[in-house]
């Protein structure tokens, strides 16, 4: 059993002063309920600045939960799952205490170790008794949501519901997913008339993998959709996949690489016939995508690229690319991408006909493109105090439209 610490005395330990820390989350980590709980130390605005960087990381795990895994330079990491539906004041409490855990490890023998105070949970007679998983590892998650927005001249919505099954063990994953979407949309014209549409889009997916060795994993995948907007009646493919993570899978909360490659057939039934005069094709594909996922105290840097191809035919692919970077480049200067984009070569889905401009309106009907793009870029510069570790709440979201 392991040492939990539960607090930490708010008064001086020693004549110097406290250590300074910087938290880094690629994903949101509780950040001001951090700096109010761990108010002894220091808060650095920059991590060249701080002598503790706290990296946390957020990843879905196969309950349907969460993993967090807390790293800091000079310890090992240390990781925890919450269950699905954990409340956040719980979920916020265990990563206070991994954080805790860590930082007393590192400043045991110092004059700043006196100021934790330790304890160590009980165990109850449900937690020492050994039961069977009575769903043998599976959790299904069913989701709803709906969003629109309009006004006197206008109106959007759209309502998707799905289902999302998963078995994750350490040697085997499995994840299947059905989703239904309805898109409903309306214009008033300058005549004074009025359009509207509606289009629908079904999904299901399944993917597993297995697991070889610390670098490698095999599997399959099978997807099927139906996409009115997109003219397909019905779509089928499926095939084999094969990765290769460069870095062992056991280091997957602080870097990744891995290049995964897939092969198999792929299936269109259209709606309406294309503009190669199809009504309904099957295709041999492979594609191969190349995935870095980093996170580290200068920043962290989540990118993929994929190339999709037709095996018979060299002039239908596609080249694409999406990233989420976040980079600590020197002391208060930071720069941010996310974005994605598209060379699109393989649209043999396009109908026939003319797309006409009440489709293009309501979006009821897709239309030819050689890419795609969508892209922010921005830098920031922080000077001034190195201290940020007070938070003030009083006006915060004054405005609907603050943060």
């Amino acid at each position: 059993m392991y040492l939990l610490i539960t607090h930490l005395l708010v008064s001086a330990a020693g004549s110097s002063g406290p250590p300074s820390l910087f938290l880094s989350c690629p994903q949101e980590c509780f950040d001001i309920y951090l700096r109010q709980e761990l108010d002894y130390f220091d808060f650095s605005r920059d991590p060249y600045l701080a002598d503790f960087n706290i990296v946390v990381v957020r990843q879905p795990s196969g309950s349907n939960g969460e993993r967090f895994t807390v790293s800091i330079a000079g310890a090992p990491p240390h990781a925890f799952n919450v269950e699905a539906g954990t409340a956040d004041v719980v979920a916020r409490d265990r990563l206070l205490q991994a954080i805790l855990h860590i930082l007393y490890g590192l400043l045991e023998g110092t004059p700043h170790a006196s100021a934790f105070k330790l304890s160590m949970p009980g165990r109850t007679g449900l937690a020492l008794s050994e039961l069977d998983d009575p769903w043998n590892y599976w959790a299904v998650a069913p989701e709803l949501s709906v969003e629109g927005d309009g006004g006197s001249g206008y109106y959007f919505m759209e309502a998707t519901g799905a289902v999302t099954a998963r078995r994750v063990t350490e040697l085997h994953k499995l994840r299947i997913r059905g989703s239904y979407t309805r898109r409903w949309s309306g214009f008033l014209l300058e005549d004074g008339s009025r359009v509207s549409g509606d289009v629908d889009r079904w999904e299901t997916r399944a993917i597993y993998a297995h697991t070889i060795r610390e670098h490698w994993a095999a599997g399959a995948v099978v997807t099927g959709r139906a996409d009115e907007y997109a003219n397909i009646e019905g779509h089928l493919h499926l095939g084999a996949l094969g990765e290769f993570n460069f870095f062992p899978y056991a280091d997957n909360a602080s870097k990744q690489l891995r290049l995964a490659y897939q092969v198999g057939g792929w299936g269109n039934w259209y709606i309406e016939r294309t503009a190669f005069g199809e009504t309904r094709e099957w295709k041999p594909y492979h594609a191969v995508s190349l995935i870095a996922d980093v996170n580290q105290p200068w920043g962290s840097v989540q990118w993929i690229g994929q190339v999709n191809h037709f095996l018979d035919d060299p002039d239908l692919y596609r080249v694409s690319t999406g990233a989420v970077v976040s980079l600590r480049v020197t002391a208060g200067l930071a720069v941010n991408l996310e974005g994605e984009a598209a060379l699109v070569r393989d649209q043999v889905n396009l109908r026939s006909r003319q797309v006409t401009d009440t489709e293009l309106l309501l979006w009821t009907a897709q239309q030819p493109t050689d890419y795609t793009f969508e892209i922010k870029l921005g830098v920031s510069y922080t000077f001034g105090s190195t201290h940020n570790t007070i938070v003030n709440p009083r006006f915060a979201r004054v405005d609907l439209d603050e943060e």
